[in-house]
C-alpha cells in the first residue's frame, strides 16, 4: 500500500511540475527583460529671464504625450531624474504667470543629458493688479493620507507659483511650525491651519494654531460652538467639498468661505456628463453657492487642490465617454490646481483673511481674470444700478480660451468669445436692474477654467 501512495506522489508531482514549467519559464523570461531594462538620468538648471536661478516645476511626457514624471528643481534652479530609455517631451513651468516651455529630449543609458541655463520668462504680473494667489487646502505626512515632508510640500507649492499656501493636516497642527519657518527668508506666506475633519463633514479652521480636538459635531449648537473658537483664535472657518459631504446647509451663512471647487474633483464645468459622481461634485457645491446667494446669503467662494502627494499621481477613475474629464485626469493633481487669486491691500496673512472675508476673490486652474463693473469688482456691491458698464482682462498661458460668460442670479445672460492663444480686452454694457449678483466665468476648449465670486447689486 505504501508503495502505490508514494508511486503516486511521485507522479502527482511530476504532472505539477508539468502544467507549471510554462509559468516558470515566462517568469524567467520577464526576469531577463527586467534585466536588461536600462535607464539615463537627465540634469539642468532652470533660470528667469534675468538668468537668476529660480524654483519651477518640471514634468516628462512620453511619446503618447502620458505624464511619467513629475519633479521640481531646487533654490539653486537645479534638477535631476533618472528615466527609462526613450524620447520624452520635458514641460518646464511656474504656476499661470509664466511661460510655458516645452523641449523634446533623449534619454541615453551611457551618456547623462546635461540642459543648462533653460530660461523661464514671466509673462503677466497680476501682484501687479494687487493679487496673491494661494492653496488653502493642502496636506503633508502629518496626515494619515499625506505622502510628502512640510519641505517638500512647501518647495512644491513654490514651484507651482504660488504666493500663499495653508497647511491643512486632518485634525492636527503638528506640522505648523515647520511650515511658518520655511518662509520666513522667502516671499511665499505660509499660514498655520487644521482641517478638522468628522463624521458630519470636513471644514478647514484657516490661520489657526491651537488644536481644535473636534471630531463629531452632532448638533446645531456643535456647529456654533467650532465656528466661534476658530473665530476666537483670528481664524476663518471653510466649508470642505460641500458637494461631497455637507449637510447642515441651513447654517451656512454661519461659515466665511464654502470650497466650490476642490482639486480631487472635475473642475465645476456644466458638462459632468458620463463622469462617476465622485469626481463630479464641485458642479453640486457651485450650484449649492449659487442657491445661498440668490437666498441672500453672502458667503466667499474658494477653489483649493486638497492635495496629498506632490506628485501628482493619477487618482484611480475609470475613462469616461466625456472627452474633457479624460483631458482633467491625465493631467494629473497637484498643488495649486485649482487655486484662489486674492486682492489685497498688503501682502501678509492679515491681508489675505481680509481679502477672503470682502470676497475679493477669484478660482482659477489657469485662466487669469481682471473685471470691474462700475469701477468696482469682485465682493464689492453696486446701488441702483441700471446700465452698467463692465471692464475685462482675460488671459492664459495655457491657451484655448472659449468664452467669458456672465452669470446673473445664476443665469447666463452674456456669452463674449475670447480669444484661444492672446489676452482679450473689452468692455461691454448689460442692464442689470432686475439681478441681485453677477459672477464671471471663464471657460476653454478643455478642462481650463475659472470662476469669480458675485458684485451684489442692492
Amino acid at each position: 500500500m505504501k508503495y502505490w501512495i508514494h508511486t503516486f506522489l511521485i507522479f502527482y508531482s511530476l504532472m505539477t511540475l508539468c502544467q507549471l514549467q510554462p509559468f516558470l519559464n515566462e517568469r524567467d523570461q520577464l526576469v531577463n527583460q527586467w534585466v536588461e531594462f536600462k535607464q539615463g538620468e537627465v540634469m539642468g538648471v532652470i533660470e528667469d529671464e534675468h538668468g537668476k536661478p529660480m524654483i519651477a516645476q518640471l514634468r516628462f511626457f512620453d511619446p503618447d504625450g502620458a505624464i511619467v514624471k513629475r519633479i521640481q528643481s531646487n533654490e539653486e534652479g537645479s534638477f535631476e531624474a533618472v528615466l527609462d530609455e526613450g524620447r520624452y517631451t520635458l514641460e518646464i513651468s511656474k504656476g499661470y504667470e509664466y511661460e510655458i516651455k516645452q523641449l523634446p529630449i533623449e534619454v541615453q543609458n551611457e551618456n547623462p543629458l546635461t540642459l543648462t541655463s533653460i530660461s523661464l520668462a514671466r509673462i503677466m504680473d497680476w501682484g501687479a493688479k494687487q493679487y496673491i494667489s494661494g492653496d488653502f487646502h493642502q496636506h503633508s505626512q502629518f496626515s494619515p493620507d499625506g505622502r510628502n515632508t512640510i519641505s517638500e510640500v512647501f518647495d512644491a507649492n513654490r514651484a507651482n507659483g504660488l504666493n500663499s499656501g495653508a497647511l491643512t493636516d486632518h485634525n492636527t497642527v503638528s506640522g505648523n511650525d515647520e511650515w511658518v519657518t520655511l518662509a520666513k527668508d522667502s516671499n511665499f506666506i505660509a499660514i498655520p491651519s487644521q482641517e478638522i475633519t468628522t463624521k458630519q463633514g470636513h471644514y478647514v479652521a484657516l490661520n489657526t494654531t491651537e488644536l481644535l480636538d473636534i471630531t463629531e459635531l452632532e448638533t446645531k449648537n456643535d456647529v456654533e460652538k467650532m465656528i466661534s473658537m476658530i473665530h476666537e483664535q483670528g481664524g476663518l472657518v471653510q466649508i470642505n467639498h460641500p458637494g461631497r459631504q455637507f449637510l447642515n446647509w441651513e447654517q451656512a451663512a454661519l461659515f466665511d468661505a464654502i470650497e466650490i471647487w476642490n482639486g480631487r474633483a472635475m473642475p465645476p464645468l456644466s458638462d459632468q456628463s458620463g463622469v462617476e459622481t465622485s469626481f463630479s461634485y464641485n458642479e453640486i457645491s457651485k450650484k449649492k453657492w449659487f442657491d445661498l446667494l440668490s437666498s441672500g446669503v453672502k458667503i466667499t467662494a474658494l477653489g483649493n487642490s486638497d492635495n496629498h502627494d506632490i506628485s501628482g499621481g493619477s487618482m484611480g477613475a475609470s475613462i469616461s465617454e466625456n472627452k474633457t474629464f479624460n483631458e482633467w485626469m491625465a493631467d494629473g493633481w497637484y498643488n495649486g490646481n485649482p487655486r484662489n487669486y486674492i486682492k489685497v491691500e498688503e501682502q501678509s496673512i492679515t491681508g489675505i483673511l481680509d481679502g477672503i472675508k470682502q470676497g475679493h476673490v477669484f478660482i482659477t486652474n489657469g485662466p487669469l481674470m481682471d473685471i470691474t463693473m462700475n469701477n468696482v469688482s469682485f465682493g464689492d456691491t453696486l446701488e441702483n444700478v441700471v446700465d452698467a458698464e463692465i471692464s475685462y482682462l482675460i488671459a492664459s498661458n495655457h491657451g484655448n480660451l472659449q468664452q467669458l460668460n456672465i452669470i446673473a442670479d445664476g443665469k447666463v445672460i452674456e456669452e463674449i468669445p475670447l480669444a484661444a492663444n492672446v489676452p482679450t480686452i473689452g468692455t461691454v454694457t448689460l442692464n442689470l436692474s432686475a439681478y441681485h449678483w453677477v459672477v464671471f466665468e471663464v471657460t476653454s476648449e478643455s478642462f481650463e477654467y475659472a470662476i469669480s465670486n458675485p458684485i451684489y447689486l442692492k
